[in-house]
C-alpha cells in the first residue's frame, strides 16, 4: 500500500484513499504503543511526586538534592512535588523514581542548622512555646531558644532528627500558648506549611513574613472568650464579626477584646476584605 495519497500531498478529508492511509497509520501507531515500541510523549507524574514526597518527609532530601541526583532541575522537581505539573516526559519520571534515599549533608556528626530552626520557629507560630517543647526534645527550655534563634549554623544530627520528629507530629496541631504565637509574629516567623523545601538554606517561604492578611482561627476564638491573645488587624477586625455572628453585643467584645468602643464599632460597620491569597 502506497505511504501518501497519490492525489493529495496532506490529508483532504472526504477523500477515501487518505481516510484510508490514515486508519491504517493510527493502527500501527495503536499495535506499536501496545507492543511497547513506541513510548508516549508524557506519562502521569503522580508516582514521582509520591516518591519527592517520600525523600523529604521521611529522609528529609531537599528538592535541591532530589533534582542534582535525578539530573534534572529544580524547578522542574519542585512544579511535580507541588501538583503543579501533572504529566512528565517519562525519562524525567523516571529519573525521580531512580533517586535514593541520601541523608543531609553531615560533618562530624553535624548538619546545617537552618531546618531544625525554621521548624522550631513554625511550631512557635503554631502557640508551641520553648516550654512546651522543650521535655518533648529532652531539652532545657533555654536551648530550645538558642536554636530556634538561629544562634547555631551546625547542630548534632540526632538532635536535628529529633526536632524533625517532633515537628512532623505535631504539624496541624495547635499548642497550648498563645504568647509562643505573638512572640512568632513579632519576629516575622512564619507557619511550617509556609516552607515549600524547610531544609534548604536558599528556600524562601511562601507566605512573606510581614503579610497580614491570614487568619488564625484558634486565637480569635481564644480572644473572644476573654483570654489575652496578640491579633492582627485583619484578626482584630475578623474577631468582631464572628462576635456578633454568635449573638455576642458591642459591648461584650469590646471588653473581651480590650478594644475601644468606637474602634470596635467602626470595625463592626466594615466589610471584610478580601485577598487574593495566591498573589
Amino acid at each position: 500500500m502506497p505511504q501518501r495519497c497519490p492525489q493529495h500531498r496532506e490529508y483532504a478529508a472526504g477523500c477515501d484513499n487518505c481516510r484510508r492511509l490514515a486508519r491504517t497509520r493510527a493502527r500501527a501507531r495503536h499495535h506499536a504503543a501496545a507492543y511497547g515500541w513506541i513510548q508516549p510523549a508524557h506519562v502521569p507524574a503522580a508516582p514521582a511526586r509520591q516518591h519527592i514526597t517520600a525523600l523529604h518527609s521521611e529522609h528529609s532530601m531537599s528538592i535541591s538534592a532530589i533534582a542534582q541526583q535525578a539530573g534534572v532541575s529544580f524547578s522542574t522537581v519542585h512544579k511535580i512535588a507541588n501538583g503543579v505539573t501533572l504529566n512528565s516526559q517519562p525519562q524525567t519520571v523516571a529519573a525521580i523514581l531512580a533517586v535514593k534515599p541520601v541523608p543531609p549533608p553531615v560533618r562530624n556528626g553535624l548538619t546545617v542548622a537552618v531546618g531544625a530552626m525554621r521548624r522550631l520557629q513554625g511550631l512557635a507560630y503554631a502557640h508551641y512555646s520553648s516550654d512546651d517543647l522543650a521535655p518533648m526534645l529532652d531539652l532545657i527550655p533555654e536551648a530550645v531558644r538558642r536554636y530556634r534563634s538561629g544562634t547555631h549554623r551546625m547542630i548534632a544530627e540526632t538532635r536535628a532528627h529529633s526536632i524533625r520528629v517532633i515537628a512532623r507530629h505535631l504539624d496541624g496541631t495547635w499548642g497550648p500558648s498563645p504568647r509562643a504565637r505573638a512572640h512568632a509574629l513579632r519576629q516575622g516567623w512564619v507557619s511550617l506549611a509556609a516552607w515549600d523545601d524547610i531544609d534548604d538554606p536558599r528556600a524562601k517561604p511562601s507566605t512573606p513574613a510581614d503579610r497580614d492578611d491570614l487568619v488564625d482561627d484558634v486565637a480569635i476564638e481564644m480572644a473572644l472568650n476573654g483570654e489575652l491573645v496578640q491579633l492582627t488587624r485583619l484578626e482584630r477586625h475578623h474577631a468582631v464579626h464572628r462576635g456578633q455572628q454568635a449573638g455576642m453585643t458591642l459591648a461584650a467584645i469590646q471588653r473581651a477584646l480590650r478594644m475601644s468602643g468606637s474602634y470596635v464599632n467602626e470595625l463592626a460597620h466594615r466589610p471584610l476584605p478580601t485577598y487574593d491569597l495566591a498573589a
